[in-house]
């Protein structure tokens, strides 16, 4: 019986002390791993690859004097070291939160009756007067003013007073006309900047686009030449060659997912059902059938779709472009290739200056452990740097077509 007995408590005994043995070691192994994946993200943050950025530039008095003041433009872009892939960095912009920026929303009549959105940043009347400069920044054709909030908030840092433009019929602005401004057609934005110039007389006039934002502004600043009314302006992944986003070489899935936000842009305007095969164009598989089937349509005044594409490339005035451009580009952008980089026009040109990273995405230049845009950084550290240096004024004699005959606000109304 005492056999027994002793050998039940040495098996109890020991049971629990295997137990306890467990209990002890399993937070200890949870400690030892936490230790390691901290350990291993400090060698991550220690060993993080900077790239060297490539600049491309004419090397004149403007060139040489621009380099020497914008410190960013000699900077390193060192991408976020989990998110270094050209996709995250491509497709992190579309879901990482924005910073928080209150907007003031003001709607512009044009010529035509459509209308068109201003997003105007709220600030404080004690920070910014009417003499602070100003910038335009014109979204991509699938994003919205909420996508541009941090790009406002950097642009406060540096004294701006941003506004966004919303196209017509973009960012839930009531379509009051039968057409949706094309690719590169800049007329809209040219009143845009009219009125603009009226409100703020005594304010400098700064633009950045983004993408397809980048060849509307392009297109408006080769169209306009030394009367557009923009001091300097920079264009963060532009679609140089529209040739290729017209004939839909865009690989996936970002064909897909820009297809998509469109079809989603013209579900919110029944209304043009009247004007185009609405199911049709529905049944879009990619940016050329929905440019096609929507965007051609709408505008009669292009004759064939290859006239369609030339009038609405980018690039087609280039040589008219007065003011110093900055291009940001990265070399595994997916959407816009580096193939199609036009290197010559930066060498070239005065005014085109290009700044290439390695990695970067497709308007992505996500930097820091929590991402944030290095783009919208240098595109602000660069226009505050021509604002503060001796630029040549242009003419006060500036042609803005029949608009000289308006009121500054003969067009305008609040929401």
């Amino acid at each position: 019986m005492t056999t027994v007995v002793q050998e039940f408590i040495s098996h109890h005994f020991q049971w629990h002390l295997s137990n306890l043995s467990t209990m002890v070691c399993f937070p200890a192994l949870i400690g030892i791993a936490m230790i390691y994946l901290v350990a291993l993200v400090l060698r991550f943050l220690h060993n993080k690859q900077t790239f060297a950025s490539q600049l491309y530039y004419k090397k004149s008095r403007l060139g040489v004097l621009l380099v020497k003041k914008c410190k960013m433009l000699g900077e390193s872009f060192t991408p976020t070291f989990w998110a270094g892939n050209a996709h995250l960095q491509t497709l992190l912009p579309w879901i990482l939160p924005q910073s928080e920026i209150e907007f003031s929303r003001e709607y512009l009549q044009m010529a035509d009756k459509g209308i068109i959105a201003l997003d105007w940043a709220v600030v404080n009347d004690r920070v910014l007067d009417k003499s602070s400069p100003i910038m335009i920044i014109i979204p991509a054709l699938t994003q919205h003013t909420p996508d541009m909030s941090s790009l406002c908030s950097s642009a406060l840092v540096q004294k701006f007073r941003p506004v966004v433009f919303n196209r017509r019929g973009h960012g839930q602005t009531p379509l009051t006309t039968r057409r949706l401004q094309t690719f590169a057609e800049g007329g809209d934005l040219e009143e845009t900047i009219v009125f603009i110039n009226r409100m703020y007389p005594n304010a400098d006039i700064f633009a950045v686009g983004l993408s397809s934002g980048s060849g509307l502004l392009i297109s408006y600043l080769g169209e306009l030449g030394a009367n557009s009314g923009i001091t300097a302006a920079v264009c963060i992944s532009p679609c140089y060659d529209a040739e290729g986003y017209f004939k839909g070489k865009i690989c996936q899935p970002y064909n897909w997912l820009l297809t998509w936000k469109l079809k989603e842009l013209l579900r919110q305007h029944p209304s043009l059902r009247e004007c185009i095969n609405y199911e049709y164009a529905m049944q879009s598989e990619t940016v050329k059938d929905f440019e096609e089937r929507v965007f051609i349509k709408l505008n009669p005044q292009y004759y064939s779709n290859e006239e369609y594409c030339r009038l609405n490339n980018p690039m087609r005035n280039i040589a008219n472009v007065s003011i110093p451009v900055l291009c940001v580009s990265a070399l595994d952008d997916p959407i816009c290739p580096k193939e199609i980089i036009p290197l010559s026009l930066f060498k070239t040109s005065s005014n085109f200056f290009l700044l290439a990273t390695d990695k970067g995405g497709h308007c992505g230049f996500l930097e820091n452990t929590w991402p944030a845009s290095w783009a919208n950084k240098l595109a602000c550290d660069y226009l505050a740097t021509v604002r503060n240096i001796e630029m040549p004024k242009a003419s006060d004699d500036r042609h803005f077509s029949a608009l000289e005959k308006m009121g500054p606000r003969s067009r305008s109304y609040t929401t």
